[in-house]
């Protein structure tokens, strides 16, 4: 089950409850989304780092293998 499901499945039981139940379910599927939202952000950067240190590495040992000219 993906996070995706969950918050599917919160919002059919928060459209089935009634009273003070209701919003603290919308309040708890919107802090899921929020917190989704900023791990998905994390993640991106990490892994637009972990890129750019790969390519500079493969870079930098094609030149000193002699496979890439140096620009």
């Amino acid at each position: 089950m993906n996070l995706r499901d969950i918050v599917h499945r919160l919002e059919e039981i928060e459209q089935l409850c009634d009273g003070e139940t209701q919003p603290l379910v919308s309040m708890l599927i919107d802090e899921i989304i929020e917190h989704d939202m900023k791990m998905d952000k994390l993640f991106s950067k990490v892994n637009r780092d972990i890129e750019d240190d790969i390519l500079h590495k493969l870079f930098a040992e094609g030149i000193k293998s002699g496979s890439v000219g140096e620009a």
